[in-house]
């Protein structure tokens, strides 16, 4: 991902100084058009804004809480796209404040291939730090949301939809299971999931707004259809003799919502029974 950033802005006509802490990786941009450096911090103060994509907050720190480093990246905007949590990009901003910096927030929503062209990008930070980088921004993606000065949002945004798809991924994983059971191919599956996401856009966006507003009035599927959805589901498995664990969770979730009286509520209502519990009534 850091290699597809550094390609774009060359792109776009940036002056781009690289460093990786691989050297056969940094060698890759040797006739690139880009500026090569041996350290971190040499790379820090080449530039006004310092991008950073490794693994995640914990190896950033490593870089940056250095002498060296910090001595760097006083009067300088970091963009950072690691990988991290909320708090971790509260933390950065505390530390960039700390250091007389700016600390910008971003998660990259897709595959290195879609950078420079359309991929999704959020950013999150103080808007002085976000209009000196919009142009960089810009030459990687058509679709840069700026999500205001709350710096951890980008990271929730990226948590909350790898939560979406973890569970996506797992229900596809039991569909799979099902297919097998009666000799369907998979591929057809797949296939068909693909074939009916023009009609869950516009159900999650519904969904989503039912989330928003707290109405789950007027569902086009209630809980209590889903209830019973999920009853055939875990009798198909236990006649196949399939492991039912995923469905069990989903069900047990279903399930304390139609005890809540929510039968008649969009799916989504559940998050009045989970909220309540985390909030630790009962």
């Amino acid at each position: 991902m850091g290699a597809a950033i550094a390609r774009a802005m060359l792109a776009g006509g940036f002056r781009v100084t690289v460093w990786n802490r691989s050297e056969s990786r940094r060698l890759k941009f040797a006739d690139s058009g880009a500026e090569i450096v041996a350290t971190a911090e040499a790379a820090i103060a080449a530039s006004p804004v310092c991008i950073i994509c490794i693994d995640d907050y914990d190896a950033t720190w490593r870089l940056l809480e250095r002498p060296e480093s910090i001595a760097a990246i006083r009067g300088r905007t970091v963009l950072q796209f690691s990988t991290g949590t909320p708090a971790e990009a509260r933390q950065g901003k505390s530390w960039a404040v700390s250091h007389e910096a700016r600390w910008l927030d971003g998660a990259i929503l897709a595959y290195p291939r879609e950078v420079g062209e359309a991929a999704l990008i959020c950013v999150a930070g103080e808007n002085p730090a976000y209009e000196q980088c919009e142009a960089l921004l810009n030459c990687l993606s058509s679709d840069i949301r700026y999500l205001g000065t709350a710096v951890g949002a980008a990271a929730a945004l990226d948590i909350a939809v790898l939560s979406y798809y973890t569970c996506t991924h797992l229900g596809l994983v039991h569909g799979a299971m099902i297919c097998q059971s009666e000799q369907v191919p998979v591929t057809e599956l797949s296939s068909i999931i693909i074939d009916s996401q023009a009609g869950d856009k516009e159900e999650i966006a519904h969904l989503g707004k039912a989330l928003t507003s707290g109405d789950f009035a007027n569902p086009g599927a209630s809980l209590g259809v889903y209830h019973g959805v999920l009853k055939r589901i875990l009798s198909q498995a236990n006649s196949a003799g399939l492991n039912s664990e995923i469905p069990r969770f989903a069900a047990s979730i279903v399930e304390r919502g139609m005890q809540a009286g929510l039968e008649d509520e969009e799916v989504v209502a559940v998050i009045k029974v989970l909220n309540k519990q985390a909030g630790g009534d009962s």
